[in-house]
């Protein structure tokens, strides 16, 4: 008796070629040659100013409150954007901890924060 005679089909399913898996394969792999791959992002125009923070970038916002209070927010550059009618660097920032009276963290507020309001905070 050998391994063939053990099948009910007549012959080994484990020794037959899988095409279609095969085919999948090839498919799959010649798609990587043929599909643009994104390019780094575009360079900013040489008429803007070097951007003073880049996204994942770690600030600090340092504030007073109406009572005089020293109020401070940590976060990280989540977008960046010309600010035309300022003529500086806006930023969006993910709000993550902080000191003041409404003290309410993770928050992203949506709003553009002038780069002029922002310190840079160490990454550690």
């Amino acid at each position: 008796m050998t391994f063939l005679d053990d099948c009910p089909c007549g012959r080994s399913q484990l020794l037959t070629f899988p095409r279609r898996e095969l085919l999948q394969k090839l498919a799959s792999v010649a798609l990587l040659f043929f599909v643009r791959r994104p390019q780094s992002v575009n360079p900013t125009p040489e008429k803007y100013p070097k951007s003073q923070f880049r996204i994942g970038d770690k600030v600090a916002d340092y504030w007073t409150d109406e009572f005089d209070k020293e109020c401070i927010e940590y976060g990280e550059v989540f977008g960046i954007c010309w600010h035309p009618r300022e003529q500086t660097w806006a930023y969006l920032i993910d709000w993550t901890s902080g000191r003041g009276p409404d003290s309410l963290y993770p928050c992203f507020d949506q709003q553009l924060v002038l780069g002029s309001y922002l310190r840079g905070v160490s990454n550690d």
